[in-house]
This record gives C-alpha cells, structure tokens and sequence, in this order.
C-alpha cells in the first residue's frame, strides 16, 4: 500500500477498515449534498470496495487523508 506523508498531511489507500470514520463523512447530509443522497453503511462500504478495486485494475483511486 503506496503512502504519502508529509510534516503535516498523511495520505494512504482505503481500507475496509476505515468504513467506520469514513461513513461520517460519507452519511452526513451536508457534505453529501452534491451526491444523490447520503450513503448507508452498505453503501460506504460498496464504496470502499469499488475504490479497492480500482486500485487493483488501474493501479489508482481515492486515497484516506489524515
């Protein structure tokens, strides 16, 4: 798993182990609001499965941010 870390920025591939804290994000209404709806627990970690698999077939995706 590619890191990138800098004095003040820490930044890594998703894991299924971060549906938790990510689905604070990705459930709240207003940090959703340009997305169909907020996403339930499934849908986050669909979401986490589907970047998973990108980094697998194209060899990027969207990365945890610290």
């Amino acid at each position: 798993m590619q890191i990138i870390e800098t004095e003040r920025l820490y930044l890594r591939a998703l894991k299924m182990d971060d549906h938790h804290e990510l689905s604070k994000v990705l459930s709240d209404p207003e940090s959703m609001q340009y997305y169909p709806h907020p996403f339930n627990q499934e849908e986050v970690k669909n979401w986490i499965r589907w970047n998973e698999k990108n980094y697998k077939q194209y060899n990027h995706g969207l990365w945890q941010l610290f």
